[in-house]
């Protein structure tokens, strides 16, 4: 396999690639040659404008310089990819000296290379690029590479820099990685000379000694500015060419990213990237000469001829429904618009559309409420292996082996959970079961619950609604619901692939969302005297101003969607959840002991904000064990 996926980097075709650069540096030569033309004419108008006595010493002089240029750019390129990543001052990853945001990046990559069957490509990031990027380049299996930008690493959570990984490998299987390495090389001709002046005019605003600037500043500033104007017209004819030949290759390669890992996780990388304060532009001295080979717009959003469509355009492409949701709506009108369509095949036009799911009604609001077990079942929480390894009764373990049983045994326990023992009629479940489980220590439950959640099978999507809504209907069956009754109809809808994808979002647009949260975290430890008041005011004190908390004084008793909460909490970047998971543990542990139910609770909050648990669970016992003997 590995054979067969880099045969079609080695035998991708440069033909058609080549004669569009041909043509744009003959466009630049007759452009040049003209604007010269005009300034002989002016003093000696016997002569031609499109053919004069200076024409061939400028074509040859101009020619020489691209090909110079060319050269150089071949011999920058010897390591393939390395050579580039080197030129960009970008740093090589490992794991040995890695931080864990660089640790994940790489763990992805691993992933994908095993997934796809191909030798892992080195990563590497750009130190000073608070822009959310990537690019791949390099010409065979051992010089491959992804570049990443630090606005990557630290923006991106493991969903989303999955999606950006994912898109760059499709570059390598697909050999547009090696064919974009080329074009940079033979484009190298026209941007060349842009890249001169640029470091020329920086040497200009170099400090010497006491901080005080090169006697001959004021010359390279001049003479850097005057070369960077004529290389511009290549930069500019370069932009034109590429966004007419390349322009529709980002619609095409989002829409293969998806296909290829079956999922959508490349448009949370562009959801991120939407709301991101500095985008995905790169300031790089490079940016312009890459910008074929990026992620996304490595350029400035208000540049002319992007060669990448907008962020909106591509979540648009990728999915409509999400229109309304990031305030996109008249992104419709764009489809229309003639330059939309513009070098776009009919099949890409005519392409399904996406419509996510949304509840035929909606879910119950939840309001807020304790725990539901008796205090002498909720004290101690159970190691993790002795919970898992109980001894359940016969009659549960054969229930479990189907995803009938394990439906009815879910409905079980979520019916137990209630303040009262209640079977409601449109419940199809056997009064056995719900005695086995009576019969359990109650801290088991929720462990079963997790085995028979595994365990429920593919349904149909509607009968996948169905069974979500009678849940719902059950956990408020007395008029409340709690907030680990909420994450476990999560993990059900998990389960069936009900769980609706997160809008990435800032700290200060979620703030009404975690004093929520907070709320519903201080009633798992029935919140009903001063003293919790007094909690609850020294923990909002960490994430609301003076002002804001005067607005939160008072706990709401309306009507919240706890699942609606979770799901905007889970669109912070990875440290602002951190953040919040830091207060979750300070609310539960605030009377220096936690209970199963505040265990199991914690816990679920890892996984619905995107950790792993383990550790924090191995955490929590090991700080019980101090307070309770």
């Amino acid at each position: 396999m590995k054979h067969v996926g880099y045969s079609f980097i080695k035998n991708k075709n440069m033909v058609w690639s080549a004669s569009i650069c041909l043509l744009a540096v003959l466009l630049s030569l007759f452009i040049l040659n003209m604007i010269v033309g005009l300034n002989v004419f002016y003093f000696d108008q016997t002569q031609s404008i499109f053919w004069h006595a200076l024409s061939p010493y400028l074509i040859v002089f101009l020619l020489s310089v691209m090909a110079i240029s060319v050269l150089y750019e071949f011999y920058v390129f010897r390591s393939g990819g390395h050579s580039l990543a080197k030129q960009m001052g970008a740093r090589r990853l490992s794991f040995i000296e890695s931080i864990p945001e660089e640790s994940i990046a790489l763990k992805i990559t691993e992933q994908l290379a095993d997934t796809f069957l191909i030798e892992a490509p080195a990563v590497y990031v750009l130190p000073d690029e608070v822009g959310v990027n990537a690019l791949t380049a390099g010409f065979y299996p051992r010089d491959i590479v992804i570049i990443l930008t630090w606005g990557a690493l630290q923006n991106l959570d493991e969903l989303e820099l999955y999606g950006l990984l994912s898109y760059e490998f499709n570059k390598i299987l697909s050999g547009e990685a090696v064919e974009n390495t080329r074009l940079k090389i033979l484009y190298s001709s026209l941007t060349s000379f842009g890249q001169w002046g640029s470091k020329i005019a920086k040497l200009g605003f170099t400090r010497h000694g006491q901080g005080h600037l090169h006697k001959f500043a004021p010359s390279f500033v001049a003479m850097g500015g005057i070369i960077w104007l004529i290389g511009s017209l290549g930069v500019l004819i370069t932009r034109l060419i590429k966004y007419i030949s390349l322009g529709s290759r980002t619609f095409k390669n989002d829409q293969k990213t998806r296909r290829l890992i079956q999922n959508d996780a490349n448009v949370q990388t562009l959801r991120r990237i939407y709301v991101h304060h500095a985008g995905s532009q790169i300031h790089s001295e490079y940016a312009e000469s890459i910008s074929h080979m990026c992620f996304a717009n490595s350029l400035s959003p208000q540049n002319w001829m992007n060669i990448h469509p907008g962020i909106e355009q591509r979540i648009y492409e990728l999915n409509p429904g999400l229109v309304q949701d990031l305030q996109l709506e008249n992104l419709k009108k764009l489809r229309n618009q003639p330059l939309f369509s513009l070098f776009r095949s009919l099949d890409e036009l005519n392409s399904e559309v996406y419509t996510p799911w949304s509840s035929p009604q909606p879910l119950p609001l939840l309001r807020l409420s304790p725990i539901s077990f008796a205090i002498n079942d909720a004290i101690k929480p159970l190691n993790p292996e002795i919970r898992d390894n109980m001894q359940r009764p016969e009659l549960i373990q054969r229930a479990l082996q189907t995803a009938t049983g394990s439906r009815e045994v879910m409905v079980a326990i979520l019916m137990i959970r209630q303040y009262r023992e209640f079977i409601p009629a449109e419940a199809e479940v056997s009064r056995a079961i719900v005695d086995s489980l009576l019969h359990l220590d109650g801290r088991v439950h929720i462990s079963i619950f997790y085995e028979a959640c595994k365990n429920i099978g593919a349904m149909p999507a509607t009968i996948a609604r169905q069974f979500l809504m009678k849940l719902a209907r059950i956990i408020q069956e007395d008029g409340e619901i709690g907030l680990l009754d909420a994450l476990l109809l999560e993990c059900v809808k998990f389960e069936l692939n009900l769980l609706p994808l997160y809008t990435p979002t800032s700290l200060e647009d979620v703030k009404p969302q975690i004093v929520r949260l907070i709320d519903a975290l201080l009633h798992v430890q029935q919140i009903n005297s001063q003293n919790q008041l007094d909690v609850r005011k020294k923990i909002l004190r960490r994430v609301l101003t003076g002002q804001e908390l005067e607005m939160y004084a008072e706990i709401s008793d309306e009507p919240i969607d706890l699942a609606e909460i979770l799901n905007d909490i889970a669109g912070l970047l990875l440290r602002d959840r951190l953040s919040i998971l830091g207060i979750a543990e300070l609310c539960l542990w605030n009377d220096r002991i936690i209970t199963q139910d505040e265990l199991d609770v914690l816990q679920l909050l890892y996984w619905r904000f995107g950790f792993e648990t383990d550790e924090i669970v191995e955490l929590m016992q090991k700080k019980n064990s101090l307070m309770i003997v």
